[in-house]
């Protein structure tokens, strides 16, 4: 999976191409300037779509249908792609800053996971066949070591195996988490499964569906048109009030075009519902971290407490209290 960078070359000419267009430059134009400028290969940058890899610049799907629908609104297919680039833009931001206190958690565990599998290893070796060894000595059938030493030491090494794969599922998400807010994209690769994700997942959505109606506004689409469009292409459950909770959404837009302030209210919406998304996603992903961070703790106390058992074992044995 490509690196998510703070700004590499593909930022930089997608960037500039926005704004050349943002400058007047129409699409050939604009592009024969980056050539001329940077070179014939940088061009290339500008027609990557969706890899697959999910770690694109933006959903190529959707980014080619609404420049489609910015040409049947009578609106610039140019200047719609300008105005979601910057959008893309301002998602990856946030999708690095996001993702850091993950990588910071996941280095964590990682080192956790292998000191506490060194821990096993040594145990498993050196320390418990000592036990198993003074249990023959002392007569004791069916002791703690041998206990542990049935079927494989899995009482062992079944934490360690639920670690790993508790790390490699959380990891997976949050990798696939990233790349799809770097590129606007549904968190779960369909808007059915937002719930997953609870308010933070609504929230993004209404994100999504006013940067498309802020993309072809921008393309000069009229104002009364944008919003239909925007919602279906970010797929917004058809009947359901464009709005989250007690929020009144979809009446500001439509009273704000009456008034013919449409722009400015939705510029205002967009900048507060980056605000609501960023926050909500933030709090999705601390509230995970420390559920996990809990339930790591938990394996690994469940680890330790079968490494002291035979110890407790044999001090029971004793007499030792």
């Amino acid at each position: 999976m490509a690196a998510l960078n703070m700004d590499d070359q593909r930022d930089f000419v997608t960037r500039q191409y926005a704004n050349l267009v943002a400058a007047g430059l129409d699409a050939e134009a604009a592009q024969a300037r980056l050539g001329d400028v940077l070179g014939k290969a940088a061009l290339a940058h500008l027609n990557e779509g969706d890899d697959g890899s999910g770690e694109a610049l933006s959903d190529g799907k959707a980014a080619t249908r609404l420049m489609e629908m910015a040409k049947v609104l009578g609106g610039s297919a140019a200047d719609t792609h300008a105005a979601l680039l910057h959008s893309h833009a301002e998602a990856r931001l946030f999708a690095l800053d996001w993702w850091r206190p993950i990588r910071t958690f996941l280095l964590y565990i990682l080192f956790l996971l292998g000191l506490a599998v060194w821990i096993a290893v040594i145990y498993t070796w050196w320390v418990l066949p000592a036990f198993s060894r003074l249990d023959r000595t002392l007569a004791m059938h069916g002791g703690a070591a041998s206990w542990i030493m049935a079927d494989g030491m899995m009482r062992v090494y079944a934490p360690l195996i639920a670690m790993m794969i508790l790390l490699v599922l959380l990891t997976t998400r949050w990798f696939r988490m990233r790349s799809r807010m770097a590129g606007l994209a549904p968190l779960d690769g369909s808007t059915g499964l937002v719930r997953l994700h609870g308010r933070s997942g609504t929230a993004y959505q209404v994100l999504r569906c006013l940067e498309y109606a802020a993309a072809l506004r921008a393309g000069g689409v009229a104002s009364a048109a944008v919003l239909d469009p925007a919602l279906r292409l970010a797929q917004w459950p058809a009947g359901r009030p464009f709005r989250l909770k007690g929020s009144r959404l979809d009446q500001c837009l439509e009273q704000a075009e009456r008034l013919g302030t449409f722009d400015a209210e939705l510029d205002w919406q967009r900048r507060l519902y980056w605000s609501h998304a960023q926050s909500d996603l933030e709090v999705s992903r601390d509230r995970l971290i420390l559920f996990s961070r809990v339930l790591f703790y938990v394996l690994i106390g469940v680890l330790v407490t079968i490494l002291y058992i035979p110890i407790f074992s044999l001090a029971s044995t004793f007499g030792v209290h």
